[in-house]
């Protein structure tokens, strides 16, 4: 915050009675350390001139549930509750207020306590991001205090404008020319988003880098952070690549699996062998995420059901559907075979019994890569 990119320090943008608003992720992104963060922007603020009692802090669930006080504790921690109220967003909300709309069409209608602050923060953690690009900047916005309707018509955007199948600009590591990211971006420029507070977090969840700064330009920069702190260059893609989440709970259920066989597959040709071990023990975690795949018997009705009623869990498991389509996937897991089945995948019981398979496949010539931390490892191809 002493050394922001793209703009001058907080302090030095806002005006002495100003009012302002913290924006923060919810509980599914309390490893972003918003108790680290916040305090200190609170501390920032006040040497600009905002006391406490102009400040308010806004939950940007997107289209998430609502959340108890003990929750935002949680997130926040107990002195800055003492210091700031805290509320949550409401995507259904009756009072949201309506900044017109994008140029690709997208509803921009905004929690009405955000619109009302005079400034506007946002905070979060960047990780690798299959629809945005990257996590944070921006998002805090598009979705985070957004309409539904808003939401939906942002996320739309990941299926291909001229054809069936995924937009081919829309993928993790992807921010120039990503025309989600740029929709969003768009969204909090028309806000006026003020200023960013975004951390880095490592395996051990504590803060190992942070950016702040310009809504574009910080989170850019962040992005390179995180590209140099979770990438993995390799100069060709693999016939064979053996995948684990990293252990619980990454690999909770199939639902946070997602992650990881999105890093797999950037590691494998076309046509070519994964296996992917995840002990998924609370089952699929979706029902979206797998009905997506089970009540539709073509890609085409399918890909119908989304640009109609897009939902981004159905959109994940239609893109895990598609890669498994694209190659052979075998699953170690506790999932139920005809689960796997069902989404094109072959089930294993080993690590022993799929090595067997991939082999059977492959042949005796063949490369391969393990990624033993799969969720967060991001597989940069070099040439």
């Amino acid at each position: 915050m002493e050394n922001p990119v793209g703009s001058p320090r907080l302090r030095e943008i806002v005006k002495p009675g100003e009012t302002a608003c913290v924006n923060i992720g919810d509980m599914t992104r309390l490893w972003a350390r918003y108790s680290v963060m916040v305090p200190l922007i609170l501390d920032e603020l006040n040497r600009g001139g905002i006391p406490d009692e102009n400040i308010i802090i806004v939950s940007a669930t997107g289209s998430h549930r609502g959340q108890t006080a003990q929750e935002h504790a949680t997130l926040v921690g107990e002195d800055v509750m003492r210091r700031v109220q805290v509320f949550d967003h409401n995507c259904h909300a009756d009072d949201l207020v309506d900044y017109g709309k994008t140029s690709r069409g997208t509803p921009v209608r905004i929690n009405s306590r955000v619109a009302a602050t005079d400034r506007v923060i946002l905070t979060s953690g960047i990780v690798h991001h299959f629809l945005a690009g990257y996590g944070g900047g921006k998002k805090a916005i598009m979705p985070g205090v957004s309409s539904f309707e808003g939401i939906m018509a942002n996320h739309k955007l990941s299926l291909n404008p001229a054809g069936p199948g995924v937009n081919p600009d829309v993928y993790a590591g992807k921010l120039e020319g990503n025309p989600l990211s740029d929709d969003m971006i768009e969204a909090a420029r028309k806000v006026g988003a003020d200023f960013i507070v975004n951390s880095i977090v490592n395996e051990e969840k504590k803060v190992a880098l942070a950016v702040a700064g310009d809504v574009v330009a910080a989170h850019a920069h962040g992005g390179a952070l995180v590209d140099e702190y979770f990438g993995v260059k390799i100069s060709e893609l693999a016939d064979l690549v053996i995948a684990s989440c990293g252990g619980y709970p990454k690999d909770i259920n199939f639902y946070q699996t997602y992650k990881t066989s999105h890093n797999m597959v950037r590691a494998m040709k076309k046509g070519g062998v994964g296996i992917l071990l995840t002990e998924s023990c609370e089952g699929m975690g979706n029902d979206n995420f797998y009905n997506i795949c089970d009540n539709f018997d073509n890609n085409p009705k399918r890909e119908d059901e989304l640009r109609c009623n897009y939902e981004i869990a159905s959109f994940m498991g239609y893109t895990q559907l598609l890669w498994a389509q694209e190659n052979r996937l075998i699953v170690v897991s506790s999932l139920p075979d005809e689960q796997i089945r069902n989404m094109n995948m072959t089930p294993a019981k080993t690590l022993d019994e799929a090595l067997a398979l991939a082999r059977e496949w492959l042949g005796d010539e063949y490369k391969a890569y393990l990624m033993p931390s799969g969720s967060t490892t991001f597989p940069i191809l070099t040439t």
